[in-house]
């Protein structure tokens, strides 16, 4: 048996449409591939409905060859989003499932790629560009086919998938505002890594939807319109850079879940399916951070007030990370300075409580997901919630909102920490 599938004919000047048929066994995986005849380009993806895995691979069938990788954006460089495009290079460098990339910075400018670029990013900041630059110099990586474009136009007129990564609600609306109001979007999938309220993930995806992609655009989800993910992640800066993330994933069907999965695999170790609808992703991240702020300001609290106790502080971090109240915030972001250690060599670790509580988690961002948690609860019935926004609040309004989040220890509880 088998299934219609369309093929689209890139030429110089026009365009042309065509149906073919391919045996469904072909079809169990989302699979970009190309002919070349002379100048022309004959580029075309086989779709399951009912996939069982999703992977972006290469392999032959009637003498044509499929491509690994679609062309992936990325918009939102910031301490999140620049470690996140350095693993999709390091994957696209190793010849990985992660995709072409593009990035985009609105000083605009090619990091060495020309025209025909794999990468392409978008950030707001001018800095954004230099920082990608040293990073991918320091790791040697290969840049050549990566560049920053002009504009989000750029980004979604070139794309096949584009990643975001944007710090509030009110920013992902603008940019997707922008990138949306182009007659020649080619992007059919958006991946929205922010942490954003429930309500908000489904407004943009009902947005999305709305579009319209440029006849050109390669389908990847065999639909007219483009398709909304959320999939927010959890891990911070440290799991950013080592590309351990955790996603949590919201898609409003399983294809589209699936067609996410391999992409984010590139930047994380785990990718989980929640829920059935867009937005899951987003309710789930807030509730995992609702049990952050409050486990990190009980961890504060007990190491504060051993203390005043007489115990030290890695001591008592040792009793707790080897009895019933080890938490993430004890045994890996421990909040008293000179506690945390690399489990391998016993040098100090670089947690933002070794380095000023530089860095790390950000209290403006801990402080607006406390917020959007206690926004959505609507009725007040989060008391341990609005305990957190307060002790934060305060923390932030001493030490200023770029501080990482566990300087709650310093500036609420006077801890101390170990120094040698």
């Amino acid at each position: 048996s088998h299934m219609s599938v369309t093929l689209q004919y890139n030429m110089m000047r026009n365009h042309t449409h065509t149906h073919m048929s391919v045996p469904k066994h072909t079809t169990s995986t989302w699979c970009f591939f190309s002919i070349s005849r002379g100048l022309s380009t004959t580029r075309f993806l086989a779709a399951s409905m009912s996939p069982s895995s999703c992977s972006f691979r290469s392999y032959s069938f009637q003498g044509i060859s499929f491509m690994k990788k679609p062309h992936i954006g990325f918009v939102g460089l910031g301490a999140m989003g620049l470690p996140m495009l350095v693993n999709i290079l390091k994957h696209h460098n190793a010849g990985g499932a992660g995709g072409q990339v593009q990035s985009t910075s609105s000083g605009g400018g090619n990091a060495g790629g020309g025209g025909n670029a794999h990468v392409t990013a978008f950030d707001s900041s001018d800095v954004a560009q230099k920082k990608v630059h040293a990073t991918c110099q320091g790791l040697g990586l290969d840049v050549r086919n990566f560049t920053f474009a002009s504009s989000l136009n750029q980004v979604v007129r070139t794309s096949d998938v584009v990643i975001t990564m944007l710090p509030s609600p009110e920013s992902c609306k603008a940019v997707y505002d922008e990138m949306l109001n182009n007659e020649d979007v080619k992007t059919s999938l958006f991946i929205d890594c922010s942490t954003n309220d429930p309500n908000t993930a489904r407004q943009i995806a009902d947005k999305v939807n709305q579009a319209k992609l440029a006849p050109t655009s390669n389908a990847i989800l065999e639909a007219s319109n483009p398709v909304y993910v959320d999939a927010p992640v959890s891990g911070g800066v440290t799991a950013a850079a080592a590309g351990t993330l955790t996603f949590m994933l919201g898609a409003d069907s399983e294809i589209a879940a699936k067609a996410a999965k391999p992409v984010l695999s590139t930047m994380g170790s785990r990718v989980i399916t929640v829920g059935n609808t867009v937005g899951a992703g987003c309710a789930a991240k807030l509730c995992n951070n609702l049990v952050l702020a409050v486990s990190m300001a009980g961890v504060s609290e007990a190491l504060a007030l051993g203390e005043r106790l007489g115990l030290r502080a890695d001591e008592l971090s040792d009793v707790i990370n080897a009895s019933s109240g080890r938490c993430w915030s004890s045994d890996t972001y421990n909040p008293a300075p000179g506690v945390q250690r690399d489990a391998n060599s016993g040098e100090l670790a670089g947690v933002p409580s070794n380095l000023a509580y530089d860095g790390g988690f950000a209290l403006r961002l801990m402080l607006k997901d406390i917020r959007l948690a206690n926004e959505v609860a609507e009725d007040g019935s989060l008391p341990m919630a609005h305990v957190a926004e307060k002790l934060y609040e305060h923390t932030a309004s001493i030490v200023g909102e770029n501080k990482d989040f566990s300087s709650v220890f310093d500036v609420v509880y006077g801890g101390a920490g170990v120094k040698e």
